[in-house]
């Protein structure tokens, strides 16, 4: 039998790091909107049998106007924090066996990604998206002073999606002492439980600041020269 697989995209920020009083997720890269690539992907997929977009409840009647006509997706509003907004997204899945989360600001996120993340937990029930640093990574307590620096071949960086066997992932959020935590991945680690790791992608990028809406620009415009036919 195959499983049920819900999707999860985090659409409930204000982008406040983007300078703009429009969510960064609002903001057009080419004709259409940044979260409106990245649900397209998800919905030509074909993998989902639900799609819940987690929003701001002051954009939830805009996002109802623009999304497509198609019974899979759900639009429900978000909390405070990106958390409770991953909570309110899978107390809304129905009958789901697996979850994945993914970033709505992260609208490159390649077929292939998807189609390892689905592999991959059903192996393992967790799984991370990563891609390797070419940067040192610094341990700092305070942002002071250094208090460690670790071979950087043990380091990698998390993109989403992220994907979980979903019984697993709700037990992580119903056990964590965490409240504001950015990353589910920290809670099922929490439980005790391994978390797998897939090869992501550099085009994977969280667009979060201006140069991340130039670079983003440049990356749809580099693909639609080598597709002349794809959709933007």
């Amino acid at each position: 039998m195959q499983p049920r697989i819900s999707a999860i995209l985090l659409m409930a920020g204000i982008g406040s790091r983007l300078g703009s009083p429009t969510p960064k997720q609002f903001h057009l890269l080419g004709s259409k909107k940044i979260y409106l690539h990245t649900l397209e992907t998800f919905l030509t997929s074909g993998f989902f049998e639900q799609i819940i977009l987690v929003c701001h409840p002051s954009w939830i009647e805009e996002v109802k106007n623009e999304v497509p006509n198609d019974s899979r997706i759900a639009i429900i509003p978000g909390g405070p924090t990106r958390q409770s907004s991953s909570l309110l997204g899978l107390q809304a899945c129905r009958d789901a066996d697996v979850v994945m989360i993914h970033d709505a600001v992260r609208p490159f996120v390649s077929q292939e990604i998807l189609e390892r993340n689905i592999a991959a937990v059903l192996k393992h029930r967790a799984v991370d998206t990563c891609i390797p640093t070419a940067d040192t990574i610094v341990h700092t307590m305070r942002g002071e002073f250094i208090t460690a620096i670790g071979p950087r071949k043990n380091y990698q960086r998390g993109q989403t999606p992220q994907t979980f066997d979903y019984q697993l992932l709700v037990e992580a959020h119903q056990k964590t002492q965490a409240i504001e935590s950015t990353d589910d991945c920290s809670l099922v680690l929490e439980l005790g439980h391994p978390v797998a790791i897939v090869a992501g992608s550099e085009d994977n990028i969280k667009i979060t600041t201006e140069i991340d809406v130039e670079i983003a620009e440049w990356i749809l415009s580099r693909r639609q020269v080598s597709s002349p036919t794809q959709k933007p």
